[in-house]
């Protein structure tokens, strides 16, 4: 029966098509891969870091050592390496003229491999069986619930313990197995050069999460959401990956003085005793904290520069959000100044209207309720001049066009008072008396405190009346035809 958890046959192809695209893959199938590996290795091995100036001399004497004269110079391998991504071409913080070159965690991966092939690596060795067996019990020991296996485990081990001591005390030693000791010590060696690689690759994806964060920053909204839901998405499922645990783990275990201390010990010790180490992991082993160092304060400028890409990105969205807001406010003011003018008039006056500026701007639907259902109090008389501006939204109900026509084609035969312009109309609202009063306001007249009282038809069906002051028409009414003429 097939197991659930193999790949099918379509996902192992497309897995595959996808680690073929890789930069890793590409840097095994390059035509001139033995030169570019051993260039690297010389060069960047390990996180090493130059500037470009000093590795392009570098890379230049190295091919000119070799004989190579269909090469390209020196700064030109580095911008082909850095554009197949396999190395990082980074402004130097400190001197801004130049740039700071390392490899890419893929490249790192295809130096690792290489590596292995060359020293034909191996666990399977005398001692192997020794450490599988060991290191099987151990995990056995940890995960098992029987108590009966685990006192007869931790009875063998104080028996093996109090035998030693017993040695120790007599001043007997016994003879170390140096071939099991060295295999062991050769598959830890491999295993601290695995973990470089890995913290190396840990950097990696971090910045691949917030590479996607450099995509257009002007995309709709809704893009700009499912890119900011998949970083997070992408970070929590980094925070429980096992790099990240393992990568934090470590770096305790790194920054404890009396784990390190005796960690370097250890490593001396091994090195000092078992001089058939191949001293490519003899070098890893005696060099291991310096590298481990450049490769964690690597990913601290891996997380610099995350960190400055999530800042720029949410302060791109908030910027667009604002924006987005204010295009919509703009929106809507713009449709509603476009219906006042087509309520008001099919064409404009000669002078403005007496309109006040808006108090209130909303994206959407103004909602008005009655906080007091009390009835108002009743209206006692008007003192002074009157403000015709509290009337401002009395004016788009009135057609500027027909009523200006109206009083223009009264003043053809003389002077009219606006008490009289307001009776001629058929069926006057309290609109068309503020804006014929308004208009009135504008045209020359001797009136000194004579009013009129006027009558208007009311919405609720009844008739009202109002005191108006005795004004008169005596000229057109200006329009933007006639100025025009």
């Amino acid at each position: 029966m097939e197991s659930t958890a193999q790949p099918t046959l379509t996902q192992a192809w497309d897995a595959n098509r996808s680690i073929q695209k890789s930069a890793a893959v590409r840097l095994f199938a390059a035509t001139n891969s033995a030169l570019y590996v051993t260039l690297m290795e010389r060069h960047l091995d390990f996180g090493a870091r130059r500037t470009e100036t000093d590795l392009a001399i570098r890379l230049e004497r190295d091919i000119a050592e070799l004989g190579l004269t269909d090469q390209p110079s020196g700064l030109e391998l580095l911008k082909l390496w850095a554009k197949h991504g396999w190395l990082h071409r980074v402004p130097d913080p400190v001197v801004a003229s130049q740039n700071i070159c390392h490899l890419t965690p893929e490249a790192r991966s295809v130096l690792d491999y290489t590596r292995r092939l060359r020293r034909e690596d191996s666990v399977a060795t005398g001692g192997s069986i020794n450490g599988v067996a060991a290191g099987l019990r151990r995990v056995a020991g940890q995960v098992t619930n029987d108590p009966h296996q685990l006192r007869e485990e931790i009875e063998h081990q104080i028996e093996e313990l109090d035998a030693e001591l017993a040695d120790l005390d007599a001043g007997r030693r016994r003879d170390p197995d140096l071939r099991a000791a060295e295999d062991e010590a050769r598959a830890i060696a491999y295993q601290m050069e695995q973990i470089l690689s890995d913290i190396g690759q840990y950097g990696s994806m971090l910045d691949r999460i917030t590479t996607a964060l450099l995509d257009d920053p002007n995309d709709s909204d809704l893009a700009y959401r499912d890119r900011q839901r998949q970083m997070f998405d992408d970070y929590e499922e980094l925070l429980e990956s096992p790099q990240s645990a393992s990568y934090h783990a470590f770096t305790h275990m790194v920054q404890d003085p009396s784990q390190r201390a005796r960690l370097v010990t250890d490593i001396q010790t091994v090195t000092d005793q078992l001089p058939g180490i191949d001293p490519g992991l003899r070098s890893v082993m005696d060099n291991f904290f310096g590298l481990v160092t450049e490769q964690m304060g690597e990913v601290g400028r891996i997380r610099q520069r995350c960190a400055r890409r999530i800042r720029r990105f949410v302060a791109s969205g908030t910027l667009e959000q604002s924006r987005g807001i204010a295009r919509q406010l703009n929106d809507a003011l713009a449709t509603a100044n476009e219906l006042l003018s087509q309520s008001l008039a099919d064409r404009r006056l000669g002078y403005e209207m007496p309109l006040a500026p808006a108090a209130i701007t909303s994206n959407g639907r103004l909602a008005f309720e009655i906080r007091t259902p009390e009835p108002p109090a009743p209206a006692v008389v008007a003192s002074g001049k009157a403000n015709l501006d509290s009337f401002v939204s009395l004016a788009g109900q009135v057609d500027t066009v027909e009523l200006t026509d109206a009083v223009n084609t009264a003043v053809e035969d003389g002077p009219v008072s606006l008490a009289d312009m307001i009776d001629n109309l058929d069926q006057p609202f309290l609109a068309h008396v503020i804006v014929l009063w308004s208009w009135a306001l504008r045209q020359p007249s001797d009136a000194a405190g004579a009013t009129t009282v006027v009558r208007f038809a009311s919405l609720e069906g009844e008739d009202r009346y109002i005191e108006v002051p005795a004004l008169t028409f005596t000229e057109p009414i200006p329009t933007a035809e006639v100025d025009a003429l």
